[in-house]
């Protein structure tokens, strides 16, 4: 048994049989409690750099949920003595709705603290048995159908004191559990309760109601019969099973916990690639929300429009200004085996290199699919589970002035949002709307420098948590440190360290590859410097106006020693070219 979040749902065990290799099995059970499901899982044997991908076997199912699910693989060889497997496990959620999100994670804790510590305008009062709870209509309304029709003659300019609705039919633990889901996308501990359930059906939260449902299902006799059966299937019945395999002892040396480190997660991307001379140097730009990220390419011979057991090489651009740290590499091109690409690493010039060799021919329309694993590197800036519509449904009340009681203007231009964001959010808006009567929308004005573009990016990241654009723009900055948003200013002043001349020479590359809400890296090294390198592997020619410090890291990684002698060398020596091409001419 596998521990992960302190629930033994996954089993690891090995089937042995008398005249077959033996037969890894995975088993999930009950990740639906949590919300999750396993979408993938791959698995590789120590000593070995692939890694394959399980088959998941078709296990009959409730139509709310599935509580069981069965992950199989044949060995090629039989096991002897010790062995090590490492699993890779894919986690998605459970019901559709419900799926990671990169964002600010102190949204979380600053909405709720908004209703649990009776902050920024409570105006709604949840009667439930012998406990009061606080909240806002801005927030029930865009969450909740049912709240908005409750809410649907209240005057929010007007002060009608708070607003009560009685609830005497749950337990007042579970009313906070769902106010916690309502105000944050997530669940507070257990989806496995009736009474949630309950809730959310009558007040139409869609993804709690089927998170609760897919979380109360259980595992029933046909479903456990099934899973034995797919691994089984010449058996009609246990006994028979007993008889067919020869007995065998597996145990593990100590007990597995799998601890889930928020800050890394991975992505992936496909690159489709045309064969020819091109494709032998960086062209093409992966890009992720805004930012230029990997920029992929191949080494080998062209022979017409085919290239045979090249190397695949991933060259990392610009990802530390994002706040990420390329971790490991991997890429395929059937979507089956994995092969662990190489890193390579400058530690004097900020630049990454993935690299793989192949063992296959590559011909026009070929597809690498590359799976990257990241860390974060700004804190609480991560991916999380969390519900869709939460990211939208309060922000679009925003756009559409509904509930709405502040008025932002930039210079000629009206915006409109709510108080309970904006002070939950900034400390600076705060304490601005802190000291202004409530009894009407309240004003205040943006720096007439600031372009109106910008004021919505910056408001609707403190409404979900997210940024809709590069993070180098100075006036998106400028808004982070007047208005004290924590994270976003970590971002911003991140993202401005990094050195223009790099996203200049990307932006001049013709293809780009598109990547939706994946996690993100990268590097600063000139694109320019790594296609000179290449080019000095083809013809042995060197430009001496090239950066040799990254010429030089570039030589060590790939361990080109004669290039990196040469590129030392060159950079003490006159720039004169008859004598730099003697010096070469001489040194060769």
């Amino acid at each position: 048994m596998i521990l992960f979040n302190g629930d033994k749902v996954f089993r690891v065990s090995v089937k042995k049989t008398t005249d077959k290799n033996p037969t890894l099995i995975f088993l999930a059970t009950n990740l639906n409690r949590m919300g999750m499901r396993v979408k993938e899982i791959r698995y590789s044997q120590q000593g070995l750099q692939s890694h394959l991908k399980m088959k998941e076997n078709e296990i009959k199912k409730e139509k709310d949920g599935e509580s069981l699910q069965l992950f199989t693989a044949h060995l090629t060889e039989r096991l002897l003595g010790k062995c090590i497997f490492t699993f890779s496990i894919w986690i998605e959620g459970s019901v559709t709705g419900y799926c990671y999100h990169l964002s600010d994670r102190l949204i979380t804790q600053q909405f709720w603290n908004a209703s649990a510590k009776h902050e920024h305008g409570i105006d709604v009062e949840l009667m439930c048995k012998d406990k009061t709870f606080s909240a806002h209509k801005a927030i029930l309304a865009a969450r909740s159908p049912i709240f908005a029709a409750e809410f649907a003659n209240d005057h929010p300019a007007k002060d009608e004191g708070s607003h009560q609705i009685h609830v005497e039919d749950v337990d007042p633990s579970v009313m906070e559990e769902f106010l916690y889901f309502l105000y944050t996308g997530q669940p507070k501990t257990v989806l496995a309760n009736d009474e949630l359930l309950k809730l959310a059906c009558r007040y139409q939260l869609t993804t709690l109601e089927n998170l609760c449902r897919a979380a109360l299902t259980k595992i029933d006799v046909q479903q456990a019969m099934n899973c034995m059966s797919s691994l089984n299937p010449a058996a009609t019945g246990m006994h028979q099973e007993v008889k067919a395999s020869s007995s065998v002892l597996i145990r593990p040396d100590a007990e597995i916990v799998i601890d889930h480190d928020q800050s890394v997660s991975t992505f992936q991307c496909c690159w489709e690639l045309k064969v020819d001379a091109k494709a032998l140097f960086p062209n093409t730009v992966i890009e992720y929300q805004h930012e230029k990220l990997f920029s992929p390419h191949l080494t080998g011979k062209v022979h017409g429009f085919v290239v045979k057991k090249p190397w695949i090489h991933l060259v990392c651009v610009n990802h530390r200004n994002f706040g990420f740290k390329a971790m490991n590499g991997f890429y395929s091109t059937d979507g089956k085996t994995w092969i662990e690409m190489k890193k390579r690493k400058a530690e004097d010039v900020e630049l990454f290199l993935f690299v793989g060799q192949t063992s296959e021919t590559f011909r026009d329309g070929c597809r690498v699919t590359f799976c990257m694993e990241m860390a974060s590197t700004i804190e609480n800036y991560n991916y999380e589970l969390m519900d869709t519509s939460w990211t939208t449904q309060l922000w679009q009340f925003a756009l559409e002035h509904k509930w709405t009681d502040v008025e932002i203007f930039v210079g000629a231009v009206k915006l409109e949002a709510h108080r309970v964001v904006l002070s939950a959010r900034s400390p600076v808006l705060n304490v601005l709307l802190g000291d202004i009567d409530h009894l009407g929308k309240s004003s205040m004005a943006v720096e007439e420098n600031i372009d109106v573009e910008v004021v919505e990016v910056f408001l609707k990241f403190l409404y979900t948590g997210r940024l809709d654009m590069t993070a180098t723009n100075k006036q998106l900055l400028q808004l982070a440190e007047s208005y004290e948003v924590e994270t976003l200013l970590k971002i911003c002043q991140l993202a401005n360290r990094i050195s223009a001349d790099v996203t200049s020479k990307l932006d001049a590359l013709p293809c780009k590859i598109d990547i939706a809400d994946k996690p993100a890296v990268s590097f600063q090294m000139d694109l320019e410097v790594v296609n000179l390198f290449l080019k000095f592997l083809h013809t042995g020619s060197l430009d001496p106006s090239v950066s040799q410090t990254q010429m030089v890291a570039l030589a060590e990684m790939y361990e080109a020693k004669t290039l990196s002698k040469i590129s030392k060398l060159v950079s003490e020596i006159s720039p004169d070219v008859d004598k730099l091409t003697t010096f070469i001419l001489t040194f060769f």
